[in-house]
């Protein structure tokens, strides 16, 4: 980790600007030798009753042999853009235990890895065609001269065409491993081979979400479950949130652009989080007020997306925070508005505590 934070000074005091290296390689071994040692630690350390069923999943009692390791650590699959795969999976497949589940017969991946080729197809010609709408350009008066719909909309498509580009990157890496043989993960209720064991993102997912959680969940899922292992499962709960999305900054790196996305990120999750508390369980009730609560949520999300992302694109300071200052910063207002306010006009829905625990809670 150290040596990564050294990496992302260099780039940031020295180069001072961005460029491809072996920074996004260490990202990813730190990943690993990060989760690798905790998986350590929940074996050799902890109580088995002390573990969630994931960490007793993933928990060894000895160090790997070093051979295993690098390969590890340099499996050529993933080391230059991941996604981070997990060394208990890993020696699974290196040893052909994720076979049994099979009576040794080996899948076939043709199906997935054709699949996913054929998307990353799409994705190149969306980057090619609509590739010259950058984030930054959105910040020249060019742009600026616009009519406020049409910049807003030149905006959104901006930070869909970066999604893009990791979609591209992600989807290709994965289905490299798919080939390969690896992401194996057993099969589908109708019998169908599953190969998303190192599925890193859902494209229609994240595009179609209609909250912000849904968006994380769907995006960049094995950092997400990077995040989850190593910060969010080991903190107080009052802490998790706000410590995560500061890993995430820091494994990042430097540009202060990172730190306003995630800073954001913390506050919109929040917010959403609020929201969906206080206001989802009125509408329910009716199929129609429903439908209308799932399009403005999926509104909602879209422009939070592109409104959040824009630092974390540009990396610097500027274009990000000349451009929340065009719109008034309304996103950040919007969401303190929801976590403070929204609940003393619209409370959330009380819990029905069953008549049992209701005693208990009075005895106590």
């Amino acid at each position: 980790m150290g040596y990564l934070f050294f990496l992302h000074w260099y780039k940031f005091y020295v180069l001072t600007s961005y460029s491809i290296d072996v920074t996004g390689t260490m990202m990813v071994i730190v990943q690993k030798c990060t989760t690798l040692a905790f998986s350590l630690h929940d074996g050799r350390v902890k109580k088995p009753e002390q573990l969630n069923e994931i960490q007793k999943k993933e928990a060894i009692k000895t160090p790997p042999p070093l051979m295993l390791y690098l390969s590890y650590m340099f499996m050529y699959q993933t080391v230059m853009t991941g996604p981070l795969c997990f060394y208990t999976d890993y020696k699974k497949f290196i040893e052909g235990d994720h076979l049994k589940i099979n009576n040794g017969k080996i899948p076939t991946p043709h199906k997935s890895a054709l699949s996913k080729l054929f998307m990353t197809i799409i994705f190149m010609t969306i980057i090619l065609t609509m590739g010259q709408i950058t984030p930054e350009s959105i910040a020249s008066s060019e742009y600026m001269a616009m009519p406020f719909l049409k910049w807003a909309a030149y905006w959104f498509i901006a930070i869909f065409v970066c999604r893009v580009q990791y979609y591209y990157v992600w989807v290709t890496a994965d289905a490299v491993a798919n080939v390969s043989g690896f992401g194996f993960n057993g099969y589908e209720e109708n019998g169908n081979e599953k190969w998303d064991l190192i599925t890193n993102v859902h494209p229609i997912k994240v595009e179609m979400a209609q909250s912000f959680k849904e968006t994380l969940d769907n995006w960049n899922c094995t950092t997400m479950y990077w995040l989850r292992r190593v910060a969010y499962d080991r903190v107080p709960k009052n802490m998790r949130t706000v410590s995560t999305y500061l890993l995430s900054a820091l494994w990042h790196g430097f540009f202060p652009g990172y730190y306003i996305t995630f800073t954001g990120g913390a506050l919109l999750t929040l917010a959403f989080r609020t929201t969906r508390r206080c206001l989802r369980w009125r509408f329910v009730g009716s199929k129609v007020q429903k439908q209308v609560y799932d399009v403005v949520s999926f509104a909602s999300t879209k422009v939070c997306l592109a409104y959040i992302t824009m630092p974390f694109v540009t990396m610097h300071l500027n274009p990000g925070w000349f451009l929340y200052k065009q719109v008034y910063f309304c996103v950040h207002i919007a969401a303190l508005a929801a976590i403070f306010i929204l609940p003393l006009i619209f409370p959330a829905e009380k819990k029905v505590v069953p008549e049992k625990e209701a005693n208990l809670q009075k005895n106590k």
